[in-house]
Parts: structure tokens; sequence; C-alpha cells
């Protein structure tokens, strides 16, 4: 599947729950999957639904495993998933203590990154596949996992990480052709 970019419209739209499990569903999710495994980021990404022009409530994470390694089997999916609780801190690094901003990046958004601050821990409910059934899930994330989930249900609300960036007021950064990352006026995010 084709990852779409900004300033497409479907990036916009909140997403629809899924309702029905089908082979469209099923072929859906090995797609994602495929997508998301080709992208082959080192550190972690996700991916969601209207990233590939689809307005369901699905995402996909491939999050590094506790040795910071990644591999197409830790691929997760995520149906219809709700924040149910966040913690109240809001941070800018991978952890309450770090002292480095992590920023974002978006495949959506190639070679743009900014600071988004991100609350610490989240709750989520969500439904996996699993053969013709939906399978109900909760768990607390924090850290990297709580940022990429975080990020990933806000693309199903059609939220982008530079909304963030312009609510408030943080830099965007754009890498240029030598790699280097210079500050965009943020004007330039009114078009996305």
């Amino acid at each position: 599947m084709q990852i779409i970019t900004v300033p497409h419209q479907t990036l916009r739209l909140k997403a629809k729950e899924v309702v029905k499990v089908d082979k469209k569903l099923t072929k859906f999710i090995k797609n994602l999957t495929q997508t998301l495994a080709n992208t082959k980021n080192p550190r972690g990404v996700g991916l969601a639904a209207p990233q590939v022009d689809k307005t369901w409530r699905i995402f996909a994470t491939q999050l590094p495993d506790e040795n910071q390694a990644l591999n197409p089997e830790q691929i997760k999916h995520y149906i219809n998933p709700v924040i149910t609780n966040r913690s109240a801190k809001l941070i800018l690094g991978e952890t309450a203590d770090d002292k480095e901003v992590r920023e974002e990046g978006c495949l959506s958004m190639p070679s743009l990154y900014g600071p988004v601050p991100r609350a610490e821990w989240i709750e989520l409910l969500w439904y996996e596949l699993k053969g013709d059934e939906l399978v109900k899930k909760e768990a607390r994330f924090k850290n990297f996992a709580a940022r990429v989930i975080q990020h990933e249900v806000d693309h199903l609300d059609g939220i982008l990480f530079t909304d963030y960036s312009l609510k408030y007021d943080l830099p965007v950064y754009k890498e240029n052709r030598f790699g280097k990352w210079e500050e965009i006026d943020k004007s330039e995010l009114e078009r996305f």
C-alpha cells in the first residue's frame, strides 16, 4: 500500500469504527503489516489506516523489545482503540526523567520533526483480530510505546503532530538534503 502524505485530505478525517470482520478487513491488516514492515524504521514506528487512505479505526505498531531490537513478528494491530486513562504529566522526552527532548516524525510528513508533549503513560482498550473474531484487549503503555500509540490514535482523529507545534508554539524542523535539521516557519504548516 502507498503511504499518503500531507496535504492529502484523508489525513484530516476522523476514522470510522470497525464493525464487521470479513475478508476485506483481514486482507487490509495483512497489507498494513507488510507496509509497516517495509518502512524499515530502526527505532520503531506506527502506521494508521488513514495514512494509507483508509478511514478505519485501525493502526499497527512495530516497537522495540527490551533489547531495543525490531523484527516483523513484533508488529501489533489495534482495532477501535480508545485511550481510557492517561497521566496528567506531559513529557517531551522518552521518560519523565529524560532531559533530552524526543522529536517526533511521521511517515505522512517526510523530513519533518518536532517536539510533542505527550502523556507519560496511557491505558488503552482495543481489539485484536484472532481468526474471524475481535478479541478485547487492555494494557498500560509508558514512555516510547505510549508516545507512538498516542501519535497513531491522533491519526485516527485527523490530528497531525504539527498541530501540537502550533498549539504550544513549538519548533518544527525539516531535514535538508545534507541530513541537517533546519527550523521552518510555522506558517508553512497551515497548508496541512
